[in-house]
């Protein structure tokens, strides 16, 4: 059987109390908590043995029975999002572990599952240190296909620094900032763009809105 009760309700138990919080008004709560599917459902694919095909049918699975329960937004395309999200920032890992025991102090959490609400400890290494989420679900959809890591890093810290709607990180990323600005610089100077996002100095570096 390849959607096991335990694993479900680990998952539902993540939806339940997402909601709950959303209700409340805290946004970060559905990036956090579909940044947590997409590592239940990697962990659950590697029982598999052939984890391509594995993969598939446990999304597949879990999808039909996520969107009898909870409605839309659990598509089998949605749930590959949160798996491929999952894989793309597992080295963040450690930063919403951090971010889960500060709130548990605070507050004490019911679900079904306790013990499974807490994440691993990453594998995955990065030359950068991990920094916390700080923008929407629709930003990071977006960023997913950016496939530079670089580049996708840079467009990541901006939109947090400059507080850009995903229309205006699309703008910027189709504007092609990141390469305008790669261009002046050496292999140093990049790497500070993706650590450390862009220092402005002249106003003619970013577009403007119209």
């Amino acid at each position: 059987m390849i959607i096991t009760k335990s694993f479900l309700d680990d998952i539902r138990a993540l939806i339940f109390n997402a909601r709950a919080t959303v209700a409340k008004g805290v946004d970060l709560v559905q990036v956090h908590t579909n940044f947590e599917i997409g590592r239940r459902i990697v962990k659950q694919e590697q029982k598999g043995k052939d984890r391509a095909a594995y993969g598939e049918e446990v999304i597949k699975a879990l999808s039909g029975r996520l969107t009898r329960e909870f409605g839309r937004g659990f598509s089998a395309s949605n749930l590959a999002y949160m798996r491929t999200f999952y894989l793309v920032y597992e080295s963040r890992t450690a930063i919403f572990q951090s971010a889960i025991g500060k709130s548990a102090r605070t507050k004490k959490l019911q679900s079904p599952s306790k013990q499974s609400m807490t994440p691993q400890t990453a594998s995955g290494k990065s030359p950068f240190p991990p920094r916390p989420f700080t923008l929407s679900w629709t930003h990071y959809l977006f960023l997913l296909g950016v496939k530079n890591p670089d580049e996708r890093r840079f467009y990541e810290i901006e939109a947090s620094q400059q507080n850009w709607t995903v229309r205006e990180l699309r703008r910027q990323f189709n504007s092609s900032l990141y390469e305008r600005l790669a261009l002046s610089r050496d292999k140093k100077g990049i790497r500070e763009l993706a650590k450390k996002g862009q220092i402005v100095t002249q106003p003619t570096d970013t577009l403007t809105a119209t």
